[in-house]
């Protein structure tokens, strides 16, 4: 199991008090974020994609496909030269894997988190493709870089982190990057409908808080900004069942996370229970197959 590099000293970057709540992500994945360790050996920090003839009760093969299912989903032309942006690209893992296994690309990473950009850089060194992978702190909301500028932008389980049920602010930073008929793929969980249970919206809101989340984007509200901000070819898929063979994992890994860090720790574990917490209340959400599902979004500019 590759061994988490050392962390740099915590620089956070300037944010001013309009967008403060980011201070509460950055917190929590400087606390908990090496801690996904024991879900992913390589650091997939997502839930799996389960296809017909894959293993099942092997979680971390189900994690590489899901990888290779967003990755499939931005078309790219593989003969030409492309390069991509990872819109929340955690330790670089998806990154990592697109630049291994698909030619004649690279992969601009972005985080607002120093310490997962630091590792990012460290753990994909060791990469013979590391010349193609590059990350940086950025704010995928307001992005350093030039309008029409990538063949593809990408964000797995991370514009949920965006404000808003309809997450316009990361829709419309990811329209302005990306080169005309280029493809945005976006892996989220999502709630479907407006009106909810009051055990619905108790968990919810014990997820939100354990992740650091303000709110998951409501499927509606998402697809109309994408529509507003000039997206076409919209394609939704509810992959709830494609991700359930990995969440079936999740309270075994979660009850060993919490004899190993939570139990025997001597400190403050505040972010730590959120943490160990989130996925289990999110296990109740998805079971509310009316008002929540995970689906896979894309589109073209």
């Amino acid at each position: 199991m590759t061994k988490p590099c050392p962390a740099a000293p915590l620089a956070l970057p300037a944010i001013d008090q309009a967008h403060k709540p980011q201070l509460d992500i950055i917190n929590y994945y400087v606390e908990a974020g090496m801690d996904y360790e024991p879900w992913s050996r390589n650091y997939n920090m997502h839930f799996g994609y389960y296809r017909w003839g894959l293993n099942p009760f092997n979680l971390e093969t189900m994690l590489e496909q899901m990888n290779r299912e967003v990755l499939n989903r931005l078309e790219l032309k593989r003969e030409q030269d492309n390069h991509l942006i990872d819109l929340g690209c955690g330790v670089g893992s998806c990154a990592r894997y697109c630049v291994e296994n698909l030619a004649h690309t690279e992969v601009t990473g972005i985080s607002i988190v120093p310490t997962q950009v630091d590792q990012a850089k460290a753990r994909c060194s060791l990469s013979p493709q590391a010349h193609k992978l590059h990350f940086k702190l950025m704010d995928y909301r307001r992005q350093q870089v030039p309008d029409n500028h990538f063949n593809g932008a990408y964000a797995i389980e991370s514009s949920c982190y965006d404000k808003g049920k309809d997450k316009l602010a990361f829709l419309t930073e990811a329209y302005r990057t990306l080169k005309p008929g280029a493809r945005l793929v976006v892996a989220d969980g999502f709630t479907k409908t407006k009106q909810t249970s009051r055990l619905f919206k108790a968990c919810y809101r014990k997820v939100c808080d354990g992740w650091a989340l303000e709110d998951f984007a409501n499927i509606e509200d998402f697809v109309a900004a994408m529509k507003s901000v000039g997206f076409q070819d919209i394609v939704v898929e509810d992959a709830a069942w494609r991700v359930a063979p990995s969440i079936g994992f999740v309270p075994w890994i979660s009850l060993k996370y919490f004899f190993n860090k939570i139990f025997r720790s001597t400190g403050d574990t505040r972010i730590q229970w959120g943490h160990f917490l989130a996925p289990m209340y999110g296990i109740i959400l998805g079971l509310h197959r009316q008002h929540y599902s995970y689906f896979l979004v894309s589109a073209k500019k």
